[in-house]
C-alpha cells in the first residue's frame, strides 16, 4: 500500500474505523464497488473476518449492499458521513457540557440514600445528630412525647444561630424557653399530625410512623418502632408538601415579628421563603432579596438580588417574580420547570416600606 493509501487509512481511523475496516472502504470505492470474492483477490483477509468487517462498515453508514446475487457493496461519499460525524459531535459536545455542569454543581444532597432507624432510641439518636448538624435551618412535625425528649437539643440549635420551624401535636403550651429565640422560630400547634418528620438545612430527613407514637391507642413495644433516615431530596419534598398542608393551617404559637430588625434572614425551604414574603407584602413591605440557584434552562449557577414583586400560587405551580432592575425573574424551588431559575437559597436582605400610590 502506498503513502498516499497509507495516509487515508490513517484518516479514516480518526473518523472510527479499524485499520482493517478503512482497508476494505478504499479497497470498495476504488472498485467504484465490489462482490466479496473480488474483495478477497484485492485483500489479505479471511472470508469470514470480511463478512464481519463488511457488517460493520454498513453499521456505520460506509457501505451499501445490492439487494441482487451476487451482492455488491458499494462505498458512501465521505463528504455526507463526516456532516453526520460532526452532528454527532455537536449534540455530544451539547450533553457533554450540561452533564459536566451538573456534576460540578452537584451537592451532598444530591447523593442519595435512605436507611433504616430500629428503636424509639435508634430515631431519637438520629434526630438528635441531624440537629446537631444543622447550620442553616430545622424543619420538624413532632408528636409531643418525642419533642419533650428533644427540647434541650432544638434550643442548643437556637443558640447556634440555627432557624426553627417547628409543628407539635397535640396542642401543649410548654415553649416558654423558646420565647427568647423568637426572632428565629416559629411555633405551631395542632391536635393531630401527619407523622414524625426532622429535616436539617434540606439535606437530611429522619421520618417515622405517628402511629408508634399515639397516647391514644395501644402503645407499641419498642422493638416494633422502627423508622428512615432519608437523604434524597426529592423524597424530602414530597413530605414537606404534607407537613406544608398542615402547617398552614396549624395554631400559630411563637414567631418573629415582620419588622426590619428581623432581617437579613437565611431560607432554604422554599415554600418558607414563599410565605415569608407573601407576609411582608401583606404587611405593605417589600423585600429585597438574594436567590442563589441555578438557571432552569442550562443548570448554570447563579446570584442575583432585587426586589420581590408578586407571588404566584396556581396548582402545583409556586413562584415569585424578582425584579433585579434591568429584567424580571421568575423565580421557583426545588425541581422548577417553567420559572427562570431554581432557587436553592433565598436571602431576605432587608425590608422597605412601600409609598402610598406606586411601587419604590
Amino acid at each position: 500500500m502506498g503513502d498516499s493509501l497509507a495516509s487515508l487509512v490513517e484518516k479514516l481511523q480518526e473518523l472510527g474505523l479499524t485499520k482493517r475496516e478503512a482497508e476494505v472502504y478504499l479497497a470498495i470505492w476504488m472498485k467504484n464497488g465490489a462482490t466479496v470474492k473480488e474483495l478477497l483477490d484485492l485483500l489479505d483477509v479471511h472470508q469470514p473476518q470480511l463478512y464481519n468487517i463488511i457488517q460493520s462498515l454498513i453499521r456505520k453508514g460506509f457501505v451499501k449492499a445490492s439487494a441482487g446475487r451476487p451482492r455488491i457493496y458499494m462505498a458512501s461519499d465521505i463528504v455526507p458521513l463526516i456532516d453526520v460525524q460532526k452532528m454527532k459531535l455537536d449534540l455530544l459536545k451539547e450533553s457533554l457540557q450540561e452533564g459536566l455542569i451538573k456534576l460540578r454543581n452537584r451537592t451532598e444532597e444530591e447523593t442519595p440514600y435512605i436507611s433504616i432507624v430500629r428503636s424509639l432510641e435508634g430515631i431519637l439518636a438520629s434526630i438528635i445528630e441531624i440537629i446537631n448538624s444543622a447550620e442553616i435551618e430545622i424543619r420538624a412535625e413532632l408528636p409531643y412525647i418525642v419533642f419533650k425528649e428533644l427540647k434541650q437539643y432544638l434550643l442548643s440549635a437556637l443558640q447556634r444561630g440555627v432557624n426553627l420551624y417547628l409543628l407539635v401535636y397535640p396542642e401543649e403550651e410548654a415553649f416558654g424557653e423558646f420565647q427568647m429565640f423568637k426572632d428565629r422560630v416559629k411555633i405551631k400547634t395542632s391536635e393531630l399530625g401527619n407523622f414524625l418528620l426532622v429535616i436539617s438545612d434540606l439535606s437530611v430527613a429522619v421520618y417515622s410512623k405517628r402511629r408508634f407514637f399515639s397516647s391514644k391507642k395501644l402503645p407499641v413495644s419498642n422493638s416494633e418502632v422502627y423508622g428512615y433516615e432519608i437523604q434524597e431530596k426529592d423524597l424530602l419534598l414530597r413530605l414537606l408538601n404534607i407537613h406544608n398542608n398542615l402547617w398552614r393551617k396549624a395554631k400559630e404559637v411563637i414567631c418573629w415579628e415582620h419588622t426590619p430588625e428581623v432581617y437579613p434572614k437565611v431560607l432554604l425551604e422554599f415554600s418558607m421563603a414563599l410565605d415569608e414574603i407573601e407576609n411582608l407584602f401583606k404587611l405593605g413591605y417589600v423585600p429585597i432579596v438574594t436567590v442563589e440557584g441555578r438557571y432552569v434552562k442550562d443548570g448554570q449557577p447563579v446570584k442575583l438580588t432585587g426586589k420581590a414583586r408578586s407571588i404566584n400560587m396556581a396548582g402545583i405551580i409556586s413562584n415569585f417574580v424578582l425584579d433585579i432592575g434591568t429584567r424580571e425573574v421568575t423565580i421557583g424551588g426545588f425541581d422548577a420547570e417553567v420559572e427562570d431559575i431554581e432557587a436553592q437559597k433565598v436571602i431576605i436582605e432587608k425590608i422597605i416600606k412601600k409609598p402610598k400610590g406606586g411601587k419604590p
